[in-house]
């Protein structure tokens, strides 16, 4: 039940944040409920070396030279309410979990060949995204990325990991685990397919 409302809350949050902004990159990373009264500075593409010769970078990153902040460095997510004090932790001994420093976990459910695990981070999904991405001794099976939504399928040792992280609050996500042996089928997919 609480879960479902929960879930409605986030849902009339993120339409409301989304409506209250100008359309772009740099709106969905800066945005507010004031409407936008300057235009939007220019975006230039990140130029790198690939191997088609172009010089272009075909990734979503871009320099701004407004005061947006850069999508891969993952900013508070403003259009959202401020965070409150994060919940109170409970003992988590999950062989393969791997979470980000600061993450306090609040459930933990052994679902049998699965363990699920519910946690309370202060970051934005981009910024638990990029933990995952940089994480050393993580083998990255599938990202997915929305901003406000992040989910990520790993390996880790012998066991498996998927993670979906959902933004709550500015500068703070609700994280939900499936840890499982590395043979597991069971653990969701990306994308919910």
């Amino acid at each position: 039940m609480i879960a479902r409302w929960s879930d409605r809350v986030l849902r009339r949050r993120l339409a409301a944040a989304v409506a209250s902004c100008t359309v772009g990159l740099g709106a969905l990373i800066g945005c507010s409920a004031q409407p936008k009264t300057e235009p939007e500075p220019e975006t230039e593409p990140a130029v790198s070396a690939d191997s088609t010769g172009t010089g272009r970078d075909v990734s979503t990153s871009t320099a701004t030279t407004g005061a947006a902040q850069p999508i891969d460095e993952g900013g508070p997510l403003v259009a959202l309410p401020a965070c409150d004090a994060p919940p109170e932790g409970v003992e988590a001994d999950v062989a393969g979990l791997v979470l980000p420093e600061g993450a306090v976990v609040t459930e933990v459910e052994d679902l049998g060949k699965l363990v699920s695990v519910r946690a309370y981070i202060e970051q934005t999904p981009v910024q638990v995204r990029l933990f995952y991405a940089k994480e050393p001794g993580l083998e990255l099976f599938e990202i997915e990325d929305e901003i406000y939504e992040a989910e990520v399928l790993f390996g880790a040792g012998h066991y498996r990991s998927y993670v979906k992280v959902q933004a709550q609050c500015q500068q703070g996500s609700l994280l939900l685990a499936y840890v499982g042996p590395g043979d597991s089928g069971d653990l969701p997919s990306v994308g919910g397919g």
